[in-house]
């Protein structure tokens, strides 16, 4: 009786202790490493004859997603890849579905069927650490388990329902009302492909001096930091 008492105390413990690292291990950690900016072109927005060009400050959590940062910078910057020039500047955002997404960086096809990584055609998901969980957040857009390439979305509002199968890797700090501008494009209901033309004319990297946290309130915030 006291060993079989002594084998359920041992396993209680290994549960414990597994249940306990799990949850360490997949604690969400905001440290941006790395942010971009991106200039984007709003065709005609206003029916006038000026196109608004606008800006977005997007932080990069490296430290959670290294891959992924590590290709999305790459691609923000322009990266040669052989005969190749791998580069945001000049696309479309290419989907727009009201009080979800914006989706962009499709830097093959411009329509939401291509795109590339640094690493070649596709690159595995990373650990799902970060939730989808506000208005702001810029996650990988993919075709299934382990297809990300260069495509991108941002949240307009809270999407925990796609957690665990797309890569969380950064969040809006600056342009939130750009993202909510391009938000309000109308789209084509079925299809979701903007009828005016809104385009990243050009992208590059901050550069920041060291890493800083975003706290909690920050994280869950859509105001500019």
């Amino acid at each position: 009786m006291e060993t079989k008492s002594i084998l359920i105390k041992s396993c209680l413990f290994t549960l414990v202790f597994f249940l306990s690292s799990q949850t360490t291990s997949a604690n969400p950690n905001y440290t941006v490493t790395e942010e971009a900016w991106f200039d984007f072109l709003i065709k005609n927005f206003t029916n006038s004859n000026d196109d608004d060009v606008i800006r977005v400050v997007i932080a990069l959590f490296g430290d959670v997603a290294p891959m992924t940062v590590t290709n999305f910078a790459a691609i923000t910057r322009g990266y040669n890849r052989g005969k190749e020039k791998l580069h945001y500047k000049g696309t479309n955002v290419h989907r727009i579905v009201p009080d979800f997404v914006i989706q962009m960086g499709d830097i093959t096809k411009g329509d939401g069927t291509g795109g590339r990584s640094i690493y070649g055609d596709k690159f595995d998901d990373e650990d799902f650490i970060l939730s989808h969980k506000a208005a702001g957040y810029v996650s990988m857009a993919n075709h299934g388990r382990d297809s990300n390439g260069s495509q991108f979305f941002i949240l307009l509002n809270k999407a925990r329902w796609l957690d665990g199968k797309h890569v969380v890797f950064g969040k809006v700090i600056k342009g939130m009302n750009v993202i909510e501008k391009i938000g309000n494009v109308k789209s084509h209901k079925d299809t979701a492909v903007p009828f005016t033309i809104v385009k990243i004319v050009d992208c590059g990297l901050v550069g920041i001096e060291k890493k800083y946290q975003l706290t909690e309130a920050q994280s869950l915030s859509n105001k500019d930091l």
